[in-house]
């Protein structure tokens, strides 16, 4: 299966939520949405008004006032070069690892590569922005750029994902897995993804009805792969 690369995530593993099927989801979780694994560095805040929850965000990582700094000023210099994606996107894992390495030591996080089978990214790409520029976001950019190379990373799965301004929702934000299993066989691998194209695509085509209730957004079956 031909596959695009869609760049690279530093997540925190979280806790399942309250809200999730534990029966189904694993107790910690893996999931390019933000809205269940922070990543990181959070350019939303770094580059907010608000002094209150930079400083809130600086003590979180437990970085030294110069330290942070320093990322702030790495993030402008590597926005600028295209490097680093807005809002979290690696475009390279060796900057991901730089990062990781430099600032994020003490918290434990996993790089991820995103990759979607070609046949969707007409359709992905419809959805966002057209053409490349400094303005658009990380993983339109990153799939624009690197038509040709070869992705990296060993593939865990895939996860339902619905793409909107930069991020992602995730099918576990609606809570879609008592849905799944509901209509279909679901059930998640050892890695706590589907394990499979096809069974991704009919959650997908199940979580695009508009009478689910979802997002308005175009779900598709994204491969999550692992970076050692």
């Amino acid at each position: 299966m031909n596959v695009r690369s869609g760049g690279y995530l530093l997540i925190e593993r979280t806790k399942r939520a309250d809200y999730m099927d534990e029966q189904r989801i694993p107790e910690f979780v893996q999931s390019a949405s933000a809205c269940i694994c922070e990543q990181h560095p959070t350019l939303d805040v770094l580059w907010g008004t608000s002094k209150r929850r930079q400083e809130a965000y600086r003590e979180r990582l437990r970085l030294s006032e110069e330290d942070f700094l320093l990322l702030m000023e790495w993030v402008e210099v590597f926005h600028e070069s295209g490097e680093l994606g807005y809002p979290q996107t690696f475009q390279t894992i060796e900057l991901a690892k730089t990062f990781r390495d430099r600032f994020f030591t003490h918290i434990e996080l996993d790089i991820i590569e995103l990759k979607l089978p070609v046949s969707y990214v007409a359709d992905f790409l419809a959805e966002g922005q057209v053409g490349d520029h400094p303005e658009q976001y990380g993983v339109e950019r990153f799939i624009l750029r690197h038509e040709h190379d070869e992705p990296l990373g060993r593939p865990l799965g895939y996860e339902v994902l619905g793409y909107e301004y930069g991020t992602f929702h995730s099918y576990l934000c609606n809570g879609l897995e008592r849905d799944f299993a509901e209509r279909f066989s679901f059930q998640l691998n050892e890695h706590g993804f589907i394990s499979t194209l096809a069974e991704a695509q009919r959650y997908c085509a199940y979580s695009n009805q508009e009478d689910v209730g979802t997002e308005p957004v175009l779900w598709l079956p994204w491969i999550i792969s692992k970076v050692e």
